[in-house]
């Protein structure tokens, strides 16, 4: 029977193509499998439509190819993996599409069945719960998840804060990010203080504890004892650092505990009695319960070899118009595999992602939604070439929105060339709170261009390489990131002659990305030391242009930065406006040129800095930049000392032809513009008004009479900054029109002069 129906849907493709130049196939979650893939006869699974693909003959597969998916949800209970077979050919492309007018939804959820009120309650269960709390069984087949929905939102499991962690004597490692070898057990141990809420459960295995150990990062890890009497827990894998290693605005915190159900909405799972706890909102359970199977959903997966020079992708494919959700997010459990990238924003070459680009070149993934999942919404693993991610909404994911993760420090250069543009990306690290909207590790010559970000718990957009302290002390495993270097490689090739930077800096690939024409605001919502837009360890030739940063008011330490050794990066023509943080805080070689910043009221327009042990390398420009502030005075430049040679001074830059005012103190700027001329700097600069035509209304464009346009300011076209609506699905608009946490969204024109709605 299956040779026969695959006979005549080979006849039919046929006749596809001779009629349309394409061939087209339809799944439909009420098809069949044994159907022969038409509108009127679809199948019933994804997977089947790519395996008969496959079948199709040489000539069949020269021309386009697409696979129209209906409405309704197609469930998968397994990865389904796109391998070199399931390439199209040159100059063609096999697309996975939405049927028009319809949103096809891809889910691994799993509902759960069988509720009933508890009536005999658990020991520790609190008071107010009771005759609240339903239970029912884990489904057949599923061991542990982290992740629970009700219809299209997460719902919140048990969470405590109130304890706290002594401070422990320890030697750090120059990386500052672990210990040395002697003292790693520290990593696991914690001792407690302050409310007793950890406890020896005999669940220990399904309970986390979370921890932010040092700002920028932050921990989930499962316990594995507490001895309640030592006031002392040990976690199953180490942290990566120390849990008491600096004290953080972020308290600890216990999950997944029976004890704290006290509040509707919340959930817990227990694997010993395979029972899942709930305390609907409504009074009793939604028919729409459910659990998450999958973290991975679509894999594109070529051949790769880790240890060779040589990638064979899998290409061109496409994905339009379909929403992704019910993802299930990553654990550091016991037995887990992947080493850490860079500070363990994420773990390198992990399948926690949705849609999974791993080997794959000229692919695309366009009109998509990707939405309440624990985990994370796209990743570009290792090889990726002329990926293009466009006009997507990303929100309410539990990790990274999108990560660009290449080969680590080495001659392998592989994960190139992508495009990033025109996406909406909101409220993304959901639950793992280091989660990026937008990350690129190691890899270089992208364009990310366009995009609206806001409402994310660390950066926006992140570009970062191996901190240059561990290529330097290769003799100590100072963190998960130090496994990813290429030791063989790099040993081979490394020059002789020059300086530490010189030798090494060919091998950090994120290198050449621009950054341009992007609005961002609210971000840094949650952890601390890092900023909106950065740059940190990576390669050279990397520009931030002509992108509008607002709003950033929370735990940033600017709302631009370049850290840990950055070189020959350039922001110029950007646009900072209402922060009570930093401008831009400026380490390494690096250059600042055409920026305008506005109003960062609480801190400095520019903070001077250096990394530990950086290189001194002097001639960084500062010019034509114009800073301004309307309500109060201001700190144009500040310097903080690092135990360093690296630049950490204005004086040691090229700064000229700047334009600094402050309407409420116009006294300030000349005073600002006589002390640094005695430093030999500033020779050219001016105070002045630089008339912009309506700061209160954030329009920059300045005045034909403006002082800085004859100082040498070049005009910054804001028509070009921001998201392009009139390309943006307006199906995805409305999403922006919910109320958030609470807030209510706020109407206003964007940088073109469009209409969009947005939560300021």
């Amino acid at each position: 029977m299956k040779k026969i129906t695959v006979l005549l849907f080979s006849i039919i493709a046929l006749s596809f193509s001779q009629q349309q130049d394409t061939i087209e196939f339809y799944v439909s979650p009420n098809g069949n499998d044994s159907n022969i893939g038409t509108l009127n006869a679809p199948f019933k699974t994804i997977a089947y439509a790519k395996e008969t693909i496959r079948k199709l003959s040489e000539h069949e597969r020269q021309i386009d190819i697409t696979v129209y998916l209906r409405d309704g949800t197609h469930t998968l209970d397994k990865t389904i993996v796109f391998e070199l077979e399931d390439s199209g050919a040159e100059g063609t492309k096999i697309t996975y599409s939405a049927y028009k007018d319809e949103t096809p939804i891809i889910s691994s959820g799993v509902k759960i069945k069988g509720w009933e009120k508890l009536k005999t309650y658990p020991k520790s269960l609190p008071e107010v719960a009771k005759g609240n709390v339903w239970v029912a069984d884990m489904p057949e087949g599923m061991e542990r998840f982290y992740t629970l929905f009700k219809g299209d939102k997460r719902l919140a499991r048990t969470k405590k804060e109130g304890f706290d962690f002594k401070d422990i004597e320890y030697v750090a490692a120059k990386s500052m990010n672990v210990l040395h070898d002697k003292d790693r057990y520290l990593l696991r141990k914690l001792d407690l203080e302050g409310e007793e809420i950890l406890k020896s459960w005999p669940n220990l295995e399904d309970i986390e504890v979370g921890f932010a150990p040092v700002p920028w990062t932050m921990n989930m890890l499962t316990l594995e004892s507490v001895d309640e009497e030592k006031r002392e827990a040990w976690t199953v894998l180490e942290a990566n650092a120390p849990p008491a290693a600096k004290k953080s605005h972020t308290k600890p915190w216990v999950e997944n505990v029976i004890d704290h159900l006290d509040t509707p909405g919340q959930w817990v799972l227990n694997t010993q009695e395979r029972k899942i706890y709930y305390w609907p909102e409504e009074g009793e359970p939604s028919d729409n319960i459910i659990a998450p199977k999958l973290k991975e959903y679509f894999r594109i997966e070529g051949n790769i070899d880790y240890k060779g020079a040589i990638d064979i992708p899998t290409k061109n494919i496409a994905f339009k118009g379909i929403t992704f959700q019910h993802g299930e997010r990553d654990s550091w459990w016991k037995g887990h595999k992947g080493w850490g990238i860079q500070h363990d924003w994420d773990k390198f070459d992990r399948g926690n992602a949705m849609l999974r680009f791993r080997g794959a070149e000229n692919c695309e993934v366009s009109e998509c939604r990707f939405t309440n999942s624990g985990g994370s919404a796209i990743r570009l693993d290792l090889h990726a070439q002329n990926i293009t991610i466009k006009n997507n909404m990303i929100d309410f994911v539990g990790h990274m929105g999108i990560l660009l993760c290449g080969y680590g420090p080495g001659t392998k250069d592989v994960n190139k060339n992508n495009t990033i543009t025109n996406n909406v990306i909101h409220h993304v690290g959901a639950v793992m709170k280091m989660g990026a909207a937008i990350f690129v590790w190691q890899s270089g010559s992208n364009i990310i261009s366009n995009n609206l970000i806001h409402h994310v718990p660390r950066k926006a957009v992140g570009i970062c390489g191996i901190r240059v302290p561990i290529l330097q002390k290769r003799e100590i495993d100072f963190d998960e990131g130090s496994k990813t270097i290429r030791w063989n490689e790099i040993d081979k090739a490394i020059a002789k002659e020059g300086t530490f930077w010189q030798k090494y800096t060919p091998f950090l690939h994120a290198k050449n990305n621009i950054v341009e024409n992007n609005e961002v605001y609210r971000a840094l919502e949650e952890l601390a030391d890092g900023s909106a837009l950065n740059v940190s360890g990576a390669g050279e030739g990397n520009i931030m242009r002509n992108n509008f940063a607002h709003h950033i008011t929370s735990h940033a330490s600017g709302v631009m930065r370049t850290d840990d050794w950055q070189r020959g990066t350039t922001f110029e023509n950007n646009i900072i406006y209402m922060a009570n943080v930093s401008g831009i805080v400026h380490k390494g070689y690096n250059h600042i040129v055409n920026n305008i910043m506005v109003d960062c009221s609480s801190r400095e327009s520019i903070r001077f800095a250096s990394y530990p042990d950086e290189e001194a390398d002097y001639g960084s420009k500062v010019q034509h930049n114009i800073f301004y502030e309307s309500l109060y005075a201001i700190r144009y430049y500040n310097i903080s000392y690092r135990a360093s040679e690296g630049i950490s001074k204005p004086e040691d830059c090229a700064v000229d032809t700047n334009i600094f005012y402050c309407a409420k103190n116009v006294e300030q700027a000349k005073k600002h513009i006589e002390n640094k001329r005695k430093t030999g700097i500033e020779k050219n600069s001016i105070t002045a008004d630089p008339l912009f035509e309506d700061v209160a209304n954030a329009n920059f464009k300045l005045k034909p009479e403006s002082p800085a346009l004859k100082l040498g300011f070049k005009q910054i076209d804001m028509s070009k900054i921001g998201l392009k609506t009139a390309e943006f699905p307006k199906k995805y608009m409305k999403y922006n029109l919910q109320d958030v946490d609470g807030r209510k969204p706020n109407f206003h024109r964007n940088r073109a002069g469009q209409e969009i709605y947005d939560f300021w």
